[in-house]
């Protein structure tokens, strides 16, 4: 199996949208998240993005796609490279037909922002049409069609297009060396990749370091070094970080508790679940749920 599947599995991420269509006049986008990530695809026209990121405003034509992670600083989409709206009032949001420029945005909530596996990628993933390739050239492409034709069910596949186009953002950081270290870095070694497949997908598995080193056919030594070279934790470390952050994105989730949570999660009782919630996250997990 794919060592990404069942990450991207057990977080339960997926997108959802926020506004597909046109917009004119002096319009500005506002979309800063210290808990989301950000997409917006260019579906037609321009647009600029103002942020200390760059030195000068940063352009994006029809086709550019570009993600903001939670750690990424505090940037606005505007009309122009020259002049920044101080708020949305001018912004006439508009059918796509009628826009000066289009747009599809959309949101990817995160339970853990500032988790390792986050804080790896960077804050801002810009992939401009002709860097796309093939299969990510065609699911935009895809995107731009149900945005500037809606048609029924329209909302629901683009949401599912955009949670591939994740998963395809990702690949683009990993393919461009844009991820060096983390979790994601880590995958791409081949004595790592069993190992971390097999605590994402089973992590209520009271796995232990030789049991690890069993199935991935690696020696003890060399998991755990590889392990704290690239993560910056043991194997034993990384499944209790592992835990609490699926554990966090099952809390939001409405019909699950926090004892179902914490038996999911592969502890064996509700106080020592707690505890390590609480040491971690620094609230307990029913305050985490309610807040």
């Amino acid at each position: 199996m794919d060592a990404l599947t069942p990450l991207i599995n057990g977080l339960n991420l997926h997108a959802k949208l926020v506004y597909s269509g046109g917009v004119c006049g002096r319009w500005l986008m506002d979309h800063n998240s210290e808990t989301s990530v950000w997409f917006h695809l260019v579906s037609k026209g321009r647009g600029f993005v103002h942020s200390p990121s760059w030195t000068t405003p940063l352009a994006l034509d029809a086709g550019d796609l570009i993600l903001f992670l939670p750690h990424a600083a505090r940037h606005f989409l505007s009309y122009s490279a020259e002049d920044l709206p101080d708020d949305e009032a001018g912004t006439r949001m508009t059918p796509w037909l009628e826009g000066e420029a289009g747009f599809v945005c959309g949101e990817i909530q995160l339970a853990a922002p500032k988790s390792l596996l986050w804080q790896a990628l960077p804050g801002e993933i810009i992939i401009r049409q002709n860097q796309a390739g093939t299969i990510l050239t065609r699911l935009l492409e895809l995107v731009i069609g149900e945005a500037s034709t809606p048609r029924f069910g329209s909302e629901s596949v683009i949401e599912r297009l955009c949670d591939s186009l994740f998963v395809l953002a990702i690949r683009h950081c990993i393919e461009e060396n844009l991820v060096r270290e983390g979790v994601f870095a880590a995958m791409q070694d081949k004595r790592l990749a069993k190992a971390l497949a097999l605590i994402h997908e089973q992590p209520w598995q009271a796995w232990t370091l030789s049991e690890l080193c069993a199935q991935a056919g690696v020696s003890k030594s060399v998991l755990s070094e590889k392990f704290s070279a690239l993560i910056g934790h043991s194997p034993i470390e990384y499944l209790t970080l592992w835990r609490l952050q699926i554990a966090a994105h099952w809390l939001m989730e409405p019909d699950m508790s926090v004892e179902r949570v914490a038996e999911r999660s592969g502890y064996e009782s509700i106080p020592a679940f707690s505890k390590a919630f609480k040491r971690h996250f620094g609230m307990a997990p029913g305050s985490f749920r309610r807040g």
